[in-house]
């Protein structure tokens, strides 16, 4: 990994995600939308807050893994079977909410393309990211 990744106070991941959130916290405050700024503020630093007692030295690999914040190749290993599981789930429950959209929305509606696009994604990404893993072996 890159030495400039290795010294952040934080992983790569957790700081997209933290810098996601307070970004649209300051979106919402320009846009004039200010019932969302606290919530997205306090999504932020909460995230932060939780990536940093993740990556303190005397964290259990719990909440190492819960925390992306990933110490050694152990902790990606089992990252990667709890995400493999998690994906399963929500390829399920996109499949699900398909059926259930079709079955009472018109033919026409956004939400019946919003679960057609969800469920596509997914599709797509799973069928990748098992290319990829065969391949690697």
């Amino acid at each position: 990994m890159l030495k400039s990744i290795e010294r952040l106070p934080i992983s790569a991941v957790n700081l997209v995600l933290v810098s996601a959130f307070l970004l649209g916290a300051l979106i919402a405050a320009a846009a004039g939308n200010h019932d969302l700024v606290p919530p997205l503020f306090v999504g932020g630093f909460g995230g932060l807050a939780g990536a940093l007692y993740a990556r303190r030295p005397g964290s259990r690999d719990i909440t190492r893994i819960n925390g992306l914040e990933y110490r050694d190749e152990r902790d990606r290993t089992l990252a990667k079977s709890g995400l493999a599981a998690v994906g399963a789930v929500a390829l399920l429950m996109a499949l699900v909410q398909f059926f259930l959209v079709i079955t009472v929305a018109p033919f026409d509606s956004p939400l019946v393309w919003a679960a057609v696009a969800q469920l596509l994604i997914l599709t797509i990404a799973w069928s990748i990211a098992n290319s990829v893993v065969v391949r690697r072996g």
